[in-house]
């Protein structure tokens, strides 16, 4: 991975205390920043008036804890970054894996986007105007807007599911400009399939262009639907590891001129042989060992214990941490 920017990829990990991270949180991240580590995007933060995805999702505020959380990743010698999301009122995630109703989740999603009005999208939009803003003052450098894996922006850019999705990518793209006079980086995370193979048959080129061409600094590659198929966003076997990896490849090579960060165990790809607009992603291999960096080989070993939703816990653990 010489000569690439390598980012440590959002992950909710549940460390907080009344809605703001506490000491778990600020530890954790600190002590994955490093000078080898590109940025590090703090994870699935509610934007101010939205929604969590869980109740151990922390919301962003003016409380100085997020200040100190920048600073102490900058110090490490990491860029700070913050990952913007919201779902909505009454959301729920699938504890399992795989839905066995797919079509069920993705016509409820276009009733919900059907049944918001024009104030209630730019409410919406504003809200990640405004956590943008708030982000930057208090120190973050990367700003990643979150329109992906099923949650409520996922929907609203995709025109498959929000018939009014031009209108939406149209303030995205001057959300993308303000970060940008404010001095921060951009991107925005995307799911390249939601895992309802008849819904992905149709239009998902067409979908990926209209992201691509928002003029965010990277176009970050993820997969699936939380309620669909969760093993796109977390891929475990070869089989889904390799599909991701080839689509995210693929995707590159028709957008040369664009940055994008490719994810899902990439740690031992031949980066060497790959086109120089594609960065890493690392998420499980720097929650299992922090030192992964210097450590290549000595990463995540799936035991699945940092999916702590899914298994009724209240954050994140590994099944490679000791306790001292």
């Amino acid at each position: 991975m010489k000569n690439r920017l390598t980012f440590f990829l959002p992950v909710n990990t549940g460390y907080v205390t009344e809605g703001l991270p506490d000491h778990r949180f600020l530890d954790f991240y600190s002590g994955r920043s490093s000078a080898s580590l590109y940025c590090a995007i703090v994870g699935n933060v509610v934007v101010p008036g939205g929604h969590g995805s869980n109740s151990s999702t922390p919301v962003l505020s003016d409380a100085p804890i997020w200040g100190q959380i920048a600073e102490a990743i900058k110090v490490a010698g990491s860029k700070p970054g913050v990952q913007l999301a919201t779902a909505w009122q009454g959301y729920t995630g699938n504890k399992k894996f795989r839905s066995s109703e797919p079509k069920v989740f993705l016509s409820e999603a276009r009733q919900l986007v059907d049944q918001m009005d024009a104030d209630a999208i730019e409410k919406v939009l504003r809200s990640f105007e405004l956590g943008a803003h708030i982000a930057i003052e208090h120190g973050f450098e990367h700003i990643q807007i979150h329109a992906a894996h099923g949650y409520l922006l996922s929907l609203l850019v995709d025109q498959r599911i929000n018939h009014r999705a031009a209108v939406v990518l149209d303030r995205l793209v001057i959300l993308a400009e303000q970060i940008k006079s404010r001095g921060a980086e951009s991107s925005i995370r995307i799911s390249m399939r939601t895992g309802d193979e008849v819904f992905d048959s149709v239009g998902m080129n067409i979908f990926h262009d209209s992201i691509v061409r928002l003029p965010f600094d990277f176009i970050d590659l993820s997969s699936g639907f939380y309620n669909v198929d969760k093993r796109l966003i977390y891929p475990a076997t070869s089989t889904f590891i390799e599909s991701r990896f080839l689509e995210s490849v693929r995707l590159g090579i028709r957008h040369p001129h664009r940055p994008f960060i490719i994810s899902g165990h990439v740690s031992a790809k031949n980066w060497d042989d790959m086109a120089p607009n594609l960065h890493p992603g690392l998420c499980r291999d720097l929650i299992a060992n922090p030192n992964f960096l210097s450590e290549h080989k000595n990463g995540c070993r799936n035991y699945s214990k940092c999916h702590y939703y899914s298994r009724g816990t209240d954050s994140l653990t590994c099944g490679r941490w000791t306790k001292k």
